[in-house]
């Protein structure tokens, strides 16, 4: 594909970020600017992902030109820094094999929707976003819910704000991958959970999906927080990708938004089909939202990371 697109005669630049003077351990965000909006999803760019043909993911559109602008600032910033290099350039004594590309067919009965939402927030690792996450876990009042491809350890910070909030009477469920890679640790952290939730008395419950034939593997990165904020994007539950990977995520507060990702939540977790009623929407292997309007945080360069004030 980049080879293509680096041999096609579009006007298509194409960077790698890497070698010696790298700033991130991975580069690791999925969005993209066009004119004054902005799509930030979970999933990467194939057809496992945003094709739909195997993973669990959720996506945004943002229609804000103060979101958009704030991510093409990202981008200039990350693009122009010492640590990339032309795709011709990397490309030269390199070989590739091609996977096997995934084409199985799931449903498609969540579908994309605009609603409006009170405010977005814009977070980036490694700068605002493992502080913001943790500000959203330590104000919820009523429920958390969490859908990741795996919790990298027991002591990871979001993972005692999960226990803080089931001390306060949050209901708080975790759900985590079934995929064959992960599923052995995963049903061990959910077991770790369960054992303290219950030692403690806490109401914290956390699963291993069983997806079915609706999907086959969790790679979402989302919270929900009271059903009233939800975030997406691309950081995963561990250290190193809040400190130590370039990740993008929106912070998306309103009713309707977390309404639309607490339904497809509800499904996964249950294992059902989420119907609440005759015609009632079911599920996607990627749930998209076109959210319009918002308040953002507005970003300022400098140095290696952005900081973010509101």
């Amino acid at each position: 594909m980049l080879d293509s697109l680096a041999a096609s005669e579009t006007d298509v630049d194409i960077e790698v970020l890497g070698g010696p003077y790298a700033r991130y351990d991975f580069h690791h965000p999925k969005y993209a600017v066009v004119d004054d909006s902005a799509l930030v999803t979970t999933e990467n760019w194939k057809p496992a992902g945003t094709g739909g043909h195997a993973s669990r993911g959720w996506g945004v559109v943002v229609e804000s030109a103060r979101i958009a602008n704030r991510l093409a600032a990202i981008f200039q910033a990350d693009i122009g820094w010492r640590d990339t290099v032309s795709w011709r350039k990397f490309r030269q004594g390199r070989t590739f094999t091609e996977e096997t590309l995934a084409n199985e067919s799931y449903p498609t009965n969540f579908e994309a929707r605009s609603v409006p939402v009170e405010s977005t927030t814009l977070l980036a690792a490694p700068d605002n976003a493992e502080s913001a996450i943790l500000r959203e876990l330590d104000r919820a009042n009523e429920s958390i819910a969490v859908i990741q491809a795996s919790i990298g350890s027991r002591d990871l910070p979001f993972v005692e704000a999960l226990f803080r909030a089931a001390e306060r009477g949050v209901d708080v469920r975790v759900l985590l991958s079934s995929a064959w890679y992960s599923e052995e640790d995963n049903e061990a952290m959910a077991a770790w959970l369960n054992r303290r939730a219950e030692a403690e008395n806490l109401s914290l419950d956390a699963r291993v999906a069983d997806p079915g034939d609706r999907f086959a593997k969790i790679h979402a990165k989302g919270v929900l927080v009271d059903r009233e904020t939800a975030i997406v994007g691309s950081l995963n539950w561990n250290n190193n990708s809040v400190r130590e990977n370039r990740e993008v995520a929106l912070a998306l507060d309103g009713e309707e938004i977390g309404a639309y990702y607490g339904r497809v939540f509800d499904a996964d977790w249950t294992g059902g089909n989420g119907k609440s009623g005759p015609g009632s929407e079911t599920n996607l292997p990627i749930g998209l939202i076109a959210a319009v309007g918002g308040v953002v945080v507005l970003a300022v360069l400098v140095g290696r990371r952005i900081d973010f004030s509101e």
